[in-house]
């Protein structure tokens, strides 16, 4: 076992538990919940790209100005999502089973004064103990242990709104190769 395998093993499972559901996100557009493992991908943006080679112009290319680029595309936005953090474990002792920590970020959009994202976020931590509650097994080898912990932010950042679930994963034990003597 590897942790990478039991952080794509979650990554899996969620993007399965949330197929279908979707949220606005920062551009408006309606968008399915996403999941990346440990942290957000880096956006592309004028301001960390590389200075583009000069190029001759194109009428052709004047035309397709107009249209999106992938700097306005709905697909740069991350939000709604959930992140997948491992951020450490152990091994308690020789031939027992790993114990892995796991961290779900979870992150909608809502820009309504009435600040009820939380909602939201609420519903996505919901969703994830419901579906770990009644189906502890993840990957079909690592076992989800109690207790599973949630929590929602404590800071304005509005209109962002953000909850964590913490999950406990028991893992196969790594057992000794070499005969005792």
């Amino acid at each position: 076992m590897t942790q990478e395998f039991l952080q794509d093993a979650v990554v899996a499972d969620l993007e399965q538990l949330f197929q279908g559901e979707t949220l606005k996100n920062s551009a408006g557009e309606d968008r399915r919940i996403r999941v990346y493992p440990q942290d957000l991908p880096i956006r592309a943006g004028a301001d960390i790209e590389p200075d583009p080679e000069p190029v001759e112009e194109d009428p052709e290319e004047e035309q397709l100005e107009d249209q999106p680029t992938a700097e306005t595309e709905p697909e740069d936005v991350p939000e709604p999502y959930v992140i997948v953090r491992v951020p450490g474990g152990e091994l308690p002792a020789q031939d027992t089973r790993q114990q892995v920590e796991v961290i779900l970020v979870v992150c909608v959009y809502d820009p309504d004064p009435g600040r009820q994202g939380f909602r939201d976020a609420l519903h996505i931590v919901n969703t994830i103990m419901t579906h770990y509650g009644k189906n502890g097994i993840v990957g079909r080898r690592y076992e989800v242990q109690y207790p599973i912990k949630w929590v929602t932010q404590e800071e304005d950042t509005h209109p962002y709104y953000f909850a964590g679930v913490a999950l406990n994963l028991a893992a196969p034990a790594i057992f000794k190769e070499v005969p005792e003597t």
